[in-house]
């Protein structure tokens, strides 16, 4: 490329040209950047097209309505993610501990101890193993109390939970009773019973306490997020900025509807509505208006 023709390709000198030039970038929907980044801009985009092609919008009048109408719909999108992440971060927080305690009957010093997962909306797993812990102490509380050499050699078979907890690491074939005593170093099996339900306690004091009324603790938990989520939303707001949305993209579609109907009416050749003149009636008379020089 010579001298010349780089001078010649150095881009638009005046302002307006260059505003002309700094539309080139521009998509069939909103600019990339009024994307937020939780928003997909391709599959935006894509549907803009698509509603461009639907209204045939190959004209400024056309466009301008289906921007409207685009961001009426981003608006109703953005409204319900912004309601979803509060909604969300509610279900996470620990905010209810205290309330949680008085309403459940528990101490008030418990609101600081109460682990996270009794609140948090994917505390399900530690809920789970409350239950499991609760069934090896009933188990191990059992066999402690009914224990003799006959019940020795059904633990598998009659206290399973039990069985798995003390034989997790333990070597295939060996005796329950054995390595439960190698575990605590009790010198009665009754006693190694014990050991182990002590351990238990110290190992999961809050799944105890969530272990005795699971089902009672989880209603009072979700009565009360209901409220914090009453409480995070003003449902009058949003229905109010909803209907405005919807009514912006009802009289988008009705603009571009008119549009429509106008140019087929003048593609027929018939006059438009302020083209229609006003005629007289047959049957009305018409007046003569009184000449000004008589």
């Amino acid at each position: 490329m010579t001298m010349s023709q780089k001078s010649l390709a150095s881009g638009p000198k005046t302002e307006a040209g260059k505003a002309i030039a700094s539309q080139n970038t521009r998509k069939d929907s909103l600019f990339v950047k009024a994307y937020l980044p939780h928003e997909d801009a391709a599959s935006q985009q894509a549907l803009f097209a698509q509603l461009r092609a639907q209204w045939r919008a190959d004209d400024p009048s056309r466009l301008i309505l289906l921007r409207s109408i685009e961001q009426a719909q981003l608006g109703i999108e953005r409204m319900l993610y912004i309601e979803q992440k509060k909604l969300a971060g509610i279900m996470q927080s620990v905010t209810i501990a205290k309330a949680f305690c008085e309403r459940a009957g528990l101490p008030d010093t418990n609101a600081e101890k109460l682990p996270a997962w009794f609140f948090i909306n994917n505390g399900g797993k530690d809920k789970q193993q409350a239950a499991r812990v609760a069934e090896i102490y009933d188990e191990a509380n059992q066999l402690k109390s009914q224990y003799s050499d006959q019940l020795a050699a059904q633990v598998k078979d009659r206290y399973p939970a039990l069985h798995q907890y003390v034989m997790v690491r333990a070597k295939e074939g060996s005796s329950f009773i054995m390595t439960l005593g190698q575990r605590y170093n009790q010198s009665a099996v009754t006693l190694n019973l014990a050991a182990l339900m002590n351990e238990l306690h110290e190992r999961f004091p809050h799944h105890f306490v969530w272990a005795e009324a699971p089902e009672r603790y989880q209603a009072i938990i979700d009565g009360l997020r209901a409220e914090q989520m009453e409480a995070a939303i003003d449902f009058e707001k949003t229905t109010r900025y909803a209907t405005n949305f919807q009514n912006r993209i009802i009289k988008g579609y009705s603009a571009l509807a008119a549009l429509d109907q106008h140019e087929a009416v003048i593609k027929q050749g018939l006059p438009g509505p302020s083209e229609v003149l006003i005629a007289p009636k047959a049957s009305e008379e018409v007046v003569a208006l009184p000449n000004s020089d008589q």
